[in-house]
């Protein structure tokens, strides 16, 4: 059988399951998605990239022929830090989530509570393979992790089945964005981006590009923008709420990123 990660499908907080029953929740871990195949010594991406030769170290470990489902993560300050992943690979760890496959025997039909169960007991006593550990309460543990700066909260229907490649409702990510609003000062027509600015003792300094296909009006100055995380250079998944005429490029101050 051809192993591929199951995909989630997004959940916006108000339409969210936080306060479901029916789901087991765990925090949503920043990094790059892999399988790791431990017979075969391959941490394999989302998309079938080898990621092996860029986390070498974490194949080392000795674990029984399966085939484990999780993120590759760096930990800083309490929480993940993507940037870290490109430079300090060797400081990663493998946050492992769920288990499709035991020493010749296939578990995607197998309900998730017996698959983490099962994955549990196969990574205990690992130093560089964690435990992703899953709570009732989604709501509490997405107001923790959003109020502390991490990406949100993902939602797993109890009972529910493995579905190798395929997205489905029985995963749900709730992710928790930010919003800044920020001043308009290029548009690039060949990428269809806006380079955005904010303002740092009266010196505008951009802050990355958003994507907007046409050019916008030379009215519009100051614009909302949707992001997930600011990583010093450029805003991660960005994407743009509204224009603003109500607000002036002055009072676009730097401060709102932090």
């Amino acid at each position: 059988m051809e192993y591929r990660p199951m995909l989630a499908e997004t959940a916006s907080t108000a339409l969210s399951p936080l306060t479901s029953s029916e789901f087991l929740f765990e925090a949503k871990w920043d990094g790059y998605r892999a399988l790791f195949f431990t017979s075969d010594k391959k941490l394999v991406s989302r998309n079938g990239k080898d990621l092996t030769q860029f986390f070498s170290h974490l194949i080392k470990v000795k674990l029984n022929d399966a085939v484990v489902d999780g993120e590759i993560i760096c930990i800083k300050d309490n929480r993940p830090d993507f940037a870290s992943l490109r430079k300090n690979p060797q400081s990663a760890i493998f946050m492992a989530f769920d288990l499709l496959y035991l020493q010749g025997k296939d578990l995607c039909n197998s309900p998730l509570e017996d698959r983490r169960k099962l994955l549990q007991d196969l990574i205990y006593g690992q130093k560089l393979i964690g435990f992703s550990p899953d709570y009732q309460d989604g709501l509490k543990l997405f107001q923790a992790l959003s109020s502390s700066g991490w990406e949100g909260v993902m939602a797993k229907k109890k009972g529910s089945f493995y579905l190798p490649g395929k997205r489905s409702r029985d995963w749900l990510k709730i992710i928790a964005y930010k919003e800044v609003d920020a001043v308009v000062m290029e548009w690039f027509a060949d990428k269809g981006t806006i380079l955005l600015g904010l303002y740092i003792h009266n010196k505008l300094q951009p802050i990355g590009h958003v994507f907007y296909g046409h050019k916008p009006q030379l009215s519009k100055k100051v614009v909302t923008v949707r992001y997930r995380e600011f990583s010093g250079q450029a805003l991660r998944h960005a994407s743009i709420v509204r224009f603003r005429d109500d607000k002036s490029p002055k009072e676009c101050k730097y401060e709102q990123l932090f």
